[in-house]
């Protein structure tokens, strides 16, 4: 079969300008997919929006036309955006980001494009693919400010048998399926909900979810960690200290010697004397791996050295490995001001990693790292880490996997509306690289996971007083198909996406030709 058999003449029923009972419930169902919309992006999911939104969405934009549907849908986009970044920026910073919903109308408008000059089961793929393959592109920049935020595949984590399927196709392979569902539903929409006049659609969708169930439930079932666990302990900062020095804005203040005497004797000892000595404490209970929220410290750059000594010495003192979340603030004024680096060290008070984070979120101004997540054999496992960000793009922690990680340790800082989802993101991380991840948390959800997603401990930063959480974590990670096939559901979209245009290009021209003599 060659590319332009996927090509055929408008097909009337698929129409999307196609007037009459097309239309009549037409912005019903744009009311009833906008409202849906919000809810299936950043904070407050729901999970069957993101099932439900792009059904009536796709249905308002195949009986519309163009020039009316796309401006619509683009205030559409923008407004869901606005809606569900509220709270995570002030009003100036929340109205420009959410200029990143204008991209919602994307796949709807290929679709709107093609779905009339394709037949088959082609009719059904270029809106998921456009969609997914737009995902992946956005996500690949590591400068970027979204990395895969946005992915719908994120807003499925709760569904655990279902989420399992990312250990093969990543989230992005997830995301493909459940934005397949609204070219299927639509299929059968325009064909009065026939079954049996969409098979061609309905059967291949039916029977990849029907198969994802399946793998995931029966990957939960059987199989389960059967290494030993250890027990870890995660840190954040003392909140009452942490919210004075806060308020102190130390970082972007270094000021003179004198004024950084000041600053750290007031505001940044005394929450790094109660990380050291909830370390001790966590130790003493049985913590083999103690492990800081990213920047649980903050320390003046020329204080580095008394610092690392300081925690070499408790870890020796206590047998662990310490991990230390600590942004070293450069005597400078100009980004980058600062170095926002986790480090590791040994029972003997080696320092086995200093990794520097290697993305930043704007404003953050971090000096960035390579981006090359450094592996230590340990008696706990084989230990990893990404600092926050880092975690949200995942070709970035695919080399965990790929080199056999045990425990990705994610310390990280969110802020009150990023929590939950942020959380979520860190779970996908595990179950497609096969890892158990430990996150301490700083104003955010705290979380240890086991390599199949399954929660093992978590504490909420602003619901609890007690700023450490414990975990028995297992020592063994498992192995899985994504850190080898990375995001070749989206790749293979993205030349799908190549082909098809090939052929509509080609079938356009031979028609200009007309029959040849």
């Amino acid at each position: 079969m060659s590319a332009t058999d996927v090509v055929s003449e408008p097909v009337r029923q698929a129409e999307p300008r196609a007037p009459g009972h097309g239309r009549r419930w037409s912005w019903a169902c744009l009311a009833l997919g906008a409202a849906l919309l919000p809810f299936t992006i950043f904070q407050t999911v729901i999970p069957i929006a993101a099932w439900l939104a792009p059904i009536f969405l796709l249905r308002f934009a195949r009986t519309q036309r163009a020039r009316v549907a796309l401006p619509v849908l683009v205030l559409v986009g923008y407004g869901a955006t606005l809606i569900a970044l509220r709270g995570f920026y002030g009003p100036p910073e929340v109205f420009m980001w959410a200029l990143g919903g204008a991209v919602i109308p994307v796949a709807y408008g290929a679709d709107m494009l093609t779905a009339g000059r394709l037949h088959g089961l082609a009719r059904t793929l270029v809106f998921p693919a456009v969609d997914t393959a737009l995902g992946v592109v956005i996500g690949l920049d590591q400068g970027s400010a979204f990395g895969s935020w946005g992915a719908t595949g994120y807003t499925q984590v709760a569904n655990l048998p279902l989420a399992q399927t990312v250990s093969i196709v990543g989230v992005y392979g997830l995301s493909f399926v459940i934005m397949w569902a609204a070219p299927v539903v639509n299929e059968l929409w325009e064909r009065r909900f026939q079954v049996r006049m969409a098979r061609w659609a309905v059967v291949p969708f039916a029977a990849v979810v029907l198969a994802g169930l399946v793998f995931g439930g029966a990957r939960l079932a059987i199989f389960s960690p059967a290494a030993p666990a250890v027990q870890m302990a995660a840190l954040a900062p003392d909140r009452d200290l942490d919210d004075a020095r806060s308020a102190a804005d130390v970082r972007w203040q270094p000021g003179t010697a004198t004024e950084r005497d000041q600053l750290t004797e007031r505001h940044l000892a005394p929450v790094v004397d109660d990380l050291f000595a909830r370390t001790r404490g966590a130790a003493r209970a049985g913590a083999k791996v103690v492990a800081w929220s990213e920047a649980a410290a903050i320390v003046f750059k020329e204080d580095e050295q008394a610092f690392l000594e300081q925690a070499a010495g408790v870890a020796r003192d206590e047998g662990i490995y310490l991990e230390l979340g600590t942004v070293f603030v450069l005597p400078r004024d100009s980004n980058p001001s600062n170095e926002n680096r986790s480090i590791l060290i040994d029972p003997s008070g080696e320092v086995r990693w200093d990794y520097h984070k290697a993305t930043v979120v704007p404003g953050d101004g971090n000096a960035l790292g390579s981006g090359d997540l450094p592996v230590v054999d340990t008696p706990y496992g084989r230990l990893s880490v990404a600092i926050c960000f880092d975690a949200d793009f995942p070709w970035l922690v695919r080399q965990a996997g790929r080199a056999g990680v045990d425990v990705l340790l994610v310390p990280s800082s969110d802020w009150g509306p990023v929590g939950p989802m942020h959380a979520d993101m860190a779970v996908v991380r595990a179950i497609e690289n096969g890892v158990s991840v430990l996150r301490p948390t700083r104003k955010g959800i705290s979380l240890a996971v086991d390599p199949y997603g399954r929660t093992l401990a978590s504490a909420d930063y602003f619901a609890t007083d007690d700023q450490t959480m414990f975990a028995a974590v297992p020592t063994e990670g498992v192995t899985t198909a994504y850190p080898v096939l990375g995001d070749a559901v989206a790749w293979v979209s993205a030349a799908g996406l190549v082909v098809v245009a090939g052929a509509l290009v080609t079938r356009r021209r031979r028609s200009r030709r007309g029959p040849s003599s």
